[in-house]
């Protein structure tokens, strides 16, 4: 036998060594880490996902709850299991890009340190909203009043959701208002604070809203999507009326880098026709959230790439330092 057929040998028993272990992964339990305490909108995701993948994997996926530290502490999890494709990670744009931009140090390297599987979500945006007597009905509308009532109107913000406070910030800054910046620790606080006038303008994820929303004490505004929401087609996007203000949140799916590209091949295929169904685009919808697909892990991890530049880019223009 020659060289370059031994050579040639070697590199078909490799591919089928590869294709036998894709299909035969996994033969125990797989652990989902997920970034939040259970019942968060994030956890209940998380476990629509595992429980749609585990009927079609054989095996059961593990939800396990990691909360603290903006995230920090879940994935740094993750980035030191090893990398046989039993320990998976549910992560997000705090996880992967608003911390890397918040923190002077990481334990872990979003990019070094994990392998991309699957986009689960790729449109979860902040809404613009305001008190139900703020003489308002449009962001145009809000936009003149505030200036004709500059210093006099404030904008409340959850500042445990990285998101919103860029969004509320982005918005102040590009549009020139003058709002007084309100950060809270609660979102639950914050709306209540939003409906009763103590604060007149807030930013915030659309589920967090529904509740005042549907009180009829608060009214919504738009969304800072590139697009319009699917599940709320007659709002407006913020951008529609100041342009260049766009944040859509993420959530995805992680491996440990070194992950075999066979498993994460198969559990990228698995994630992608769960959320072709019906059934969890309209959980997802409940959430004020939506998915244009699982795409492939080289168009997720190139997705994460992307959003990890447009942050770093508003934290300059904010001025956003580290701690």
């Amino acid at each position: 036998m020659t060289v370059r057929l031994r050579a040639l040998l070697c590199c078909v028993l490799v591919a089928f060594a590869a294709e036998a272990r894709g299909q035969t992964w996994p033969t125990r339990p797989v652990k989902l880490i997920v970034p939040t305490g259970p019942g968060a909108a994030t956890d209940v995701m998380a476990r629509l996902l595992a429980d749609g993948a585990s009927r079609t994997l054989g095996q059961p996926i593990i939800v396990e709850n990691l909360p603290g530290a903006s995230g920090i502490l879940a994935h740094q999890s993750v980035a030191r299991a090893a990398p046989d494709g039993y320990t998976l990670l549910f992560t997000n744009t705090s996880g992967m890009a608003i911390n890397p931009i918040s923190f002077k140090q990481l334990p872990y390297d979003p990019t070094r340190d994990f392998a991309a599987v699957a986009l689960v979500c790729n449109l979860g945006p902040q809404m613009l909203s305001v008190n139900a007597d703020l003489p308002v009905s449009t962001v145009g509308e809000l936009i003149a009043y505030a200036k004709s009532n500059r210093g006099k109107l404030s904008i409340a913000f959850d500042n445990t959701a990285g998101a919103a406070a860029f969004g509320a910030k982005l918005f102040n800054k590009r549009a020139g208002l003058g709002l007084i910046e309100v950060p809270y620790r609660s979102a639950a606080q914050m709306t209540q604070d939003v409906a009763s006038g103590v604060n007149q303008v807030m930013m915030s994820s659309i589920a967090a809203a529904n509740a005042v929303v549907q009180a009829g004490k608060v009214r919504r505004l738009a969304v800072t999507s590139g697009k319009r929401f699917p599940g709320l087609p007659d709002l407006p996007s913020l951008q529609e009326t100041v342009p260049g203000v766009v944040m859509d949140g993420f959530f995805a799916i992680a491996a440990p880098a070194g992950t075999p590209a066979e498993v994460i091949a198969r559990l990228n295929r698995e994630i992608g026709l769960y959320l072709e169904g019906r059934d969890i685009r309209e959980r997802l919808l409940s959430f004020g959230l939506a998915t244009d697909g699982a795409g492939t892990p080289d168009s997720t991890a190139q997705y994460i790439r992307r959003e990890q530049e447009q942050w770093r880019a508003l934290a300059l223009e904010l001025k956003v330092e580290p701690q």
